[in-house]
């Protein structure tokens, strides 16, 4: 029996997607998008706010280190301490600071007494800028920020490791280690502003131009000058002012550092020489190192923003000692750190021993017991006794000033750019609270309730330069 195939046409179903089905399945895209678009912004956002936060952390650690690898160094001379400051000289010092320095004024116009008056007071501070006439073309300071002036010699010597090369016209200062220099001579010869140095002197001209000149003993011991111009052939050196008493052919003098731009004569201590006049010519040994004379000028300006026109942004500004077309001054100040909205200075001033005597440099250095020399009765101990800031309305006076020991550091610092949504208007302290903890109205500074984020960053440092050398032992 044959079989028979029967075929049958069974009618197949639609295999593509409806309208509906498309446009729910569209729908579900569009919010899985939607939803992804959004995690992405939140993360960008979140990202660009770490990012200005973590700016403004970095600008606030890098004020302060910034200034604090400065500070360490103030009062730093190469070798040289100022007489006021040295426990060891036993008669009454002649190089008490008599007036604040003007940090803006040109080297071309530095007398003796100025010279005298900036290496005792190595730090300054005010909340304007000086007023010298070198200063006058900065860009202006932010109300109500501090200046502060940092004055040392360069750690290192021109050329070498980490060093700038030697400049022509770049004022540095070099420090005689000879014992011999330090007792050169004997005056031959005076005026009321000159003397003749002995036969022994250096016949070149201006060979001691900008060197230090003491009298050590005789008339007019103590005194100190600076030599303006010196005549080789009649071995004459004429001082930048008049001597208060007249050295004559009894008087010692001796050389204590160079401060110049071309005449460097000092020696190490391989010099020629015993410490007696007639020990010298000092002609063989090595000449003493050299070093760059820093003044550095740090405040809070408002610059135009490096990125968006019309927006400008707080800056802190630091200004240098440094020669340009053959002017050594202060130099253009120039943008050091973008962000940084104020500072604040406390000064730290040691003007009581550690017998609790008051500071008194018109005497000589008196000791509570003279066989011990532990306790000195009229000097300070190197540590702060109380802290001030320097105001127009409460301005520094020099004998403040020349012992300032430690300082405090207060540095508001705020994003650079703005954070939308974000709202800053909160009151900020930038000095010591009160007994209570509250906070001074005159250490407060209100943020602009804008869209800036902010923090204050502090610290506070001893001048290890200026503090050390007052310190003694404790029996």
């Amino acid at each position: 029996m044959t079989m028979r195939t029967v075929t049958r046409n069974i009618p197949r179903r639609p295999t593509g997607l409806t309208l509906v089905e498309l446009m729910v399945a569209m729908t579900i895209s569009l919010l899985v998008l939607l939803a992804l678009v959004n995690v992405y912004v939140n993360l960008a956002r979140a990202n660009d706010e770490m990012t200005k936060s973590s700016g403004l952390i970095d600008s606030g650690r890098s004020a302060i280190q910034l200034l604090q690898n400065d500070l360490v160094h103030a009062g730093y001379w190469a070798g040289f301490v100022p007489q006021f400051d040295d426990l060891t000289f036993e008669r009454v010092p002649a190089d008490v600071p008599t007036a604040i320095p003007d940090a803006c004024l040109a080297y071309a116009s530095w007398s003796g007494e100025y010279r005298t008056n900036l290496f005792g007071v190595p730090v300054q501070s005010a909340d304007t800028l000086p007023s010298g006439t070198g200063c006058v073309s900065f860009p202006a300071q932010r109300a109500g920020t501090d200046v502060i002036v940092i004055r040392h010699a360069e750690t290192c010597v021109p050329g070498g490791p980490n060093c700038d090369a030697d400049t022509a016209g770049r004022l540095y200062m070099q420090t005689s280690m000879c014992e011999a220099e330090k007792n050169a001579g004997t005056v031959t010869g005076a005026t009321s502003n000159s003397i003749v140095l002995d036969g022994d002197a250096s016949g070149t001209d201006g060979a001691y131009a900008g060197v230090v000149l003491r009298i050590v003993s005789g008339t007019g011991m103590g005194q100190v000058r600076t030599i303006r111009t010196y005549v080789g052939s009649t071995r004459t050196a004429t001082f930048d002012s008049a001597w208060g008493v007249i050295p004559d052919n009894t008087s010692v003098y001796g050389f204590d550092y160079a401060l110049s731009t071309s005449a460097f004569p000092l020696h190490t201590r391989d010099c020629e020489g015993t410490g007696t006049p007639a020990s010298l010519p000092v002609t063989a040994g090595t000449l003493a190192a050299k070093r760059r004379l820093i003044s550095n000028i740090y405040y809070i300006a408002d610059l135009p923003h490096p990125d968006e026109n019309g927006l400008s942004v707080p800056t802190l500004m630091r200004s240098q000692l440094d020669v340009s077309g053959g002017v050594t001054a202060q130099r253009p100040p120039v943008r050091l750190l973008d962000g940084v909205e104020a500072l604040r200075v406390e000064l730290g001033i040691d003007d009581t021993g550690k017998t609790g005597a008051t500071v008194n440099y018109a005497q000589a250095v008196q000791w509570e017991d003279v066989t011990t020399k532990m306790r000195p009765t009229n000097r300070g101990d190197g540590s702060p006794d109380w802290f001030k800031r320097c105001t127009a309305a409460d301005p520094c006076t020099a004998d403040e000033l020349m012992n300032v020991v430690a300082v405090k550091l207060y540095v508001l610092v705020r994003s650079r750019d703005p954070s939308p949504g974000h709202k800053d208007s909160r009151v900020y302290c930038l000095g010591e609270p009160d007994a209570d903890g509250s906070c001074p109205a005159v250490n407060t500074i209100a943020a602009a309730n804008d869209n800036f984020k902010r923090h204050v960053f502090t610290t506070s440092m001893r001048l290890n330069n200026i503090s050390g050398r007052r310190e003694t032992p404790e029996p």
